[in-house]
């Protein structure tokens, strides 16, 4: 970039659309995966989960522990299982996310927690890390793969 991000005596800001420290990676592509991720935590809480599978790709795969699901019907079967009950939903909270993306394929890691409805309010239930694969399908980021991984005491 040749002129500053922001120009103080111009009153100007310019925002680059591609950051040179994260390998080829735009600035919009990386607004729009973490939008797709976002709306992931959206439609679980609000219990959307046609939704949910519509994020991701035809073939999507998630894992979470020892279970493993791909395509839309086990996806849709799980999270159905998972938090079809009221009783079982709550809501999810991500950050720290980090996207790189190439083209049209793109990964992500990212920090969640979920927060259950417990006697006294949300309380947190899970806390873990969303590794995901994303693909450009359509002009549309999809989720290809999601593993999601508890975290666990440390040794």
């Amino acid at each position: 970039m040749d002129r500053p991000l922001v120009d103080v005596a111009a009153g100007e800001a310019h925002l680059p659309t591609r950051w040179p420290d994260v390998g080829g990676s735009t600035l919009l592509d990386e607004l729009a995966v973490q939008a797709t991720l976002a709306r992931y935590c959206h439609r679980c809480d609000d219990a959307d989960f046609a939704g949910v599978v519509a994020l991701f790709t035809p073939d999507g795969v998630l894992t979470h522990g020892d279970r493993s699901v791909r395509g839309p019907e086990a996806l849709l079967e799980y999270f159905q299982s998972m938090q079809g009950r009221p009783e079982q939903r709550g809501r999810h909270l991500m950050g720290n996310v980090v996207v790189r993306s190439d083209g049209d394929v793109a990964r992500s890691i990212s920090d969640y927690v979920f927060f259950r409805f417990g006697s006294r309010g949300l309380v947190p239930a899970i806390v873990g890390r969303y590794h995901d694969e994303l693909v450009r399908l359509g002009g549309e980021w999809r989720i290809a793969r999601r593993d999601a991984m508890r975290l666990n005491t440390p040794a």
